[in-house]
C-alpha cells in the first residue's frame, strides 16, 4: 500500500529524488518551515520546493537532487518534488535497487515503487545498497583490481561485473571467479 505524503508527513522517513529548479522561482516567496540546519520549505497542493546545501542524508530522510551546478548559489540549490515521488524508507526492508541514471549517467540508488523499476533489478536494503554501490563505483574508476581476474577486455569485464551486481544477488568474489567460467 503507498502511503500519501503531504506536507504534515513527507518528512518522516522517506525516500524521494527532487528535480532541480531555479532558485530565482523561490526570490520573492516566504517559506513555509525553515529546518533547524537552514532548509528552506515551500509548500504547494502538487508538492514541495526545497532550498537546502545538503542533500543525500536529511534528518531521517534519503533526498537526492538531481542537477547541475548552474542551478547552485553558494552552496544552496533549489528543488522540486511532487507529493507521489516520496516513498517510504527504513533500513530493514529491501527497498532499493541500483541502476545506471539517465540523468548522472553513473550508478545510483532507486526505490522499488520508482516507475523505472523491474523485477530485473535485485533489491536490497539501504546498507547492502551502500555496500554495492561502493563496489560499482571502483569497478567504474579504477582499474588495478582488474589485474587479478584473467580478462582480454576490460570494458568487458566491468560490464560482466556490474550486471552481475545489479540483476543477481551474487557477491563480488563470485562474479570474479565466474568470469570466464
Amino acid at each position: 500500500m503507498k502511503l500519501n505524503y503531504h506536507k504534515q508527513n513527507f518528512f518522516k522517513n522517506t525516500y524521494c529524488v527532487f528535480k532541480a529548479v531555479d532558485l530565482e522561482l523561490l526570490t520573492d516567496k516566504r517559506p513555509n518551515f525553515t529546518s533547524k540546519s537552514g532548509s528552506k520549505y515551500f509548500y504547494t497542493d502538487e508538492g514541495v520546493y526545497r532550498i537546502s546545501s545538503h542533500w543525500g542524508r536529511a534528518a531521517t530522510c534519503r533526498w537526492r537532487l538531481q542537477t547541475d551546478d548552474s542551478t547552485a548559489r553558494n552552496g544552496a540549490k533549489a528543488g522540486f518534488a511532487n507529493w507521489t515521488s516520496f516513498y517510504k524508507d527504513n533500513d530493514v526492508e529491501k527497498l532499493y535497487f541500483i541502476q545506471k541514471s539517465e540523468f548522472t549517467h553513473k550508478y545510483e540508488y532507486f526505490h522499488r515503487n520508482e516507475p523505472s523499476y523491474t523485477t530485473a533489478y535485485i533489491l536490497r536494503t539501504a546498507a547492502e545498497t551502500r555496500k554495492v554501490l561502493q563496489q560499482l563505483k571502483t569497478i567504474t574508476t579504477e582499474t588495478k583490481w582488474a589485474k587479478y581476474i584473467p580478462h582480454d577486455d576490460l570494458e568487458d569485464l566491468r560490464n560482466y561485473l556490474i550486471n552481475g551486481l545489479i540483476t543477481t544477488n551474487k557477491k563480488l568474489p563470485e562474479l570474479r571467479r565466474s568470469y570466464n567460467d
